[in-house]
């Protein structure tokens, strides 16, 4: 039987660490053990102690990095209450037989998650290192004001009533959406999500980070999603800006916008893993104007998010299976973009806009390669197109497919552009001009402008965004 099912449980906790496993760093919890920072694993002692999460937080709390802590069954925080998780602290989703364990931060509540580069904060399976697999858990959602496309009475996908009514809930908990543009559901910082998702059916799914009608307030900076069921960030309606965004071997899309997302997001990586098993169309970016429920309430506001500096990558090589069918990114169902400096590579079709909405849109200085197709529709802007039978051969990055988890060898990759014998074409090109405006999810002022290179990284010789906090080995990391 689940624990406290039927009550809506107050904590107020204000435990300070006090004893944790083995060695620590001076903040209390074993920092990133590096001997050469390219290795991108997390072999950090986790404390002994573990505490498990009442289903109905509904006061404000704080969860400690002196335990371990399991979220068992779904679980919500309501009331306008904050969690605040401290740095560097575990959270395990228990793998559930029925009922997938998630965290929903309902609107009006907050989730503040600020990890360290050194100290991320990780939501993780249960499982044992080797034992992990996509879904083992649900995922985080965050649900906000924000404004949509659609009523706000609409509720977050991936849900089924029991989860409210088994807990004595109402359905209104899964709602999102409103009208308040700059709305604030927290801040996620230096944070990693691990073999989350869960698919009730087509369409209706569970994603490791989910976000519905989450406000332009809201912090979201160096965040991994990795080895998820389902999409990995997906954005449903508000303003949500971002910075430092990685999506590692997840099973379908690893960015998908949809009921009139409108905000900005820089610096994006995404691969996809060899040996996983992948959805019917796994894509780098799929961007909707409105899905289910197909409800229009605002006809004005597309999708039309603000994209700079993204490398989206498939498989080096082409891929079988639903790799046929695959985009590295698409815009449909009449959704706007703005896309500029970054690379699309290693899929069937690389950029795909030819059922977006060309107004006000634009498609440029980017490098897009496919194994069919480069391109499908108009109109692009000063692009390098490919459809090289290798995607590295045409992008010429460092290691970025060094993702093969049919080896046993521990992956490194490395999404840098490559200077020597002769520099990648990612090297130069980029350029701000078309995507400097204002939305209506805040200003593009916090755009770093000052990169000339297209892609997520830098040079070769230049440090890694995702060095320390980021890792490329979540089966194996041993969590202990």
């Amino acid at each position: 039987m689940r624990k406290n099912s039927f009550l809506i449980i107050a904590l107020a906790l204000t435990v300070f660490v006090s004893a944790c496993k083995k060695e620590q760093g001076e903040n209390g919890i074993g920092d990133f053990d590096r001997s050469s920072s390219a290795v991108l694993e997390d072999t950090r002692d986790i404390p002994n102690a573990t505490q498990t999460l009442p289903n109905v937080i509904s006061a404000n709390t704080t969860l400690t990095n002196d335990r371990v802590w399991i979220i068992d069954g779904p679980t919500f925080v309501n009331n306008n209450a904050t969690l605040t998780v401290q740095a560097g602290t575990y959270i395990k989703g228990r793998k559930e037989s029925a009922d997938p364990s998630f965290l929903l931060i309902a609107k009006g509540s907050k989730l503040i998650a600020r990890g360290t580069s050194a100290n991320p904060i990780v939501f993780t399976s249960n499982q044992t290192a080797g034992n992990r697999a996509p879904g083992d858990w649900g995922g985080v959602v965050l649900l906000g004001n924000g404004r949509t496309n659609v009523a706000n009475t609409t509720v977050i996908e991936g849900m089924e009533s029991r989860y409210m009514t088994d807990l004595g809930l109402p359905t209104s908990i899964i709602q999102y959406g409103g009208a308040t543009e700059a709305d604030n559901s927290g801040a996620l910082q230096f944070v990693r999500i691990e073999f989350a998702g869960d698919v009730i059916s087509e369409g209706n799914e569970l994603n490791g980070l989910t976000l519905g009608g989450v406000g332009s307030a809201t912090e979201l900076n160096n965040i991994e999603v990795s080895y998820g069921a389902d999409d990995a960030f997906e954005f449903f309606g508000g303003s949500a800006n971002a910075k430092y965004l990685v999506s590692y071997g997840n099973n379908d899309d690893d960015f998908d916008f949809d009921q009139g997302y409108q905000g900005s997001i820089q610096y994006a990586v995404s691969v996809k893993v060899p040996c996983l098993t992948y959805s019917s169309s796994p894509n780098g970016i799929e961007s909707n104007n409105i899905t289910n429920p197909i409800v229009v309430t605002d006809p004005n506001r597309f999708t039309r998010p603000v994209l700079s500096n993204f490398t989206i990558l498939g498989q080096n090589t082409v891929g079988a299976g639903s790799f046929a069918s695959s985009n590295g990114a698409l815009f449909r169902v009449n959704s706007g973009y703005k896309v500029s400096n970054s690379i699309v590579a290693g899929f069937n079709t690389g950029a795909n806009i030819s059922t977006g909405n060309a107004t006000d849109s634009f498609f440029g200085y980017s490098l897009i390669h496919g194994f069919t197709a480069a391109t499908s529709g108009t109109p692009f802007t000063t692009i390098t197109t490919s459809t090289a039978a290798s995607a590295n051969g045409f992008i010429r990055l460092v290691n970025p497919f060094n993702i093969n988890v049919c080896s046993t060898t521990k992956p490194i990759p490395d999404f840098r552009y490559q200077t020597v014998p002769t520099n990648s074409p990612a090297a130069t090109g980029a350029n701000f001009t078309n995507i400097s405006v204002t939305h209506p999810g805040g200003s593009l002022s916090a755009f770093d402008t000052t990169p000339t290179y297209r892609g997520a990284f830098g040079a070769a010789s230049t440090t890694r965004w995702d060095d320390n906090w980021a890792t490329y080995t979540p089966q194996t990391n041993p969590y202990l």
